[in-house]
């Protein structure tokens, strides 16, 4: 559990463990351990506000694990370009399914 404050001074308390994960990077992919990566969260406040965040995290010892709020947009970004990645880098069916529930027509073409 952590404790960040929004930009407009708000306490969030955030729980990797209890809050919704979005996207999990690989830890281990045939076979080979995946050192570094970034997980994204959605955080439902107990007032029913939503926040998005990035869990940074890092098997290197001497490297810390962040976290770190980020915008609903971002969000989104960070989904659409993983979404560009075969799996197990990319988004799990799972996810995928998730994104679309949570951000409907993400994946549509707008060009």
């Amino acid at each position: 559990m952590i404790v960040l404050k929004t930009p407009d001074g708000k306490k969030v308390v955030l729980n990797s463990s209890t809050d919704e994960c979005l996207y999990r990077a690989p830890q281990n992919v045939n076979g080979i351990d995946t050192t570094r990566g970034t997980d994204l969260y959605r955080h439902v406040s107990r007032k029913g506000n939503v926040y998005y965040y990035f869990y940074h995290w890092s098997m290197w010892q001497g490297e810390s694990c962040d976290y770190q709020l980020i915008s609903e947009e971002k969000a989104k970004e960070f989904l659409l370009e993983n979404a560009g990645f075969s799996y197990p880098w990319g988004l799990s069916d799972r996810e995928r399914k998730r994104a679309e529930e949570l951000f409907p027509g993400i994946f549509e073409e707008d060009a």
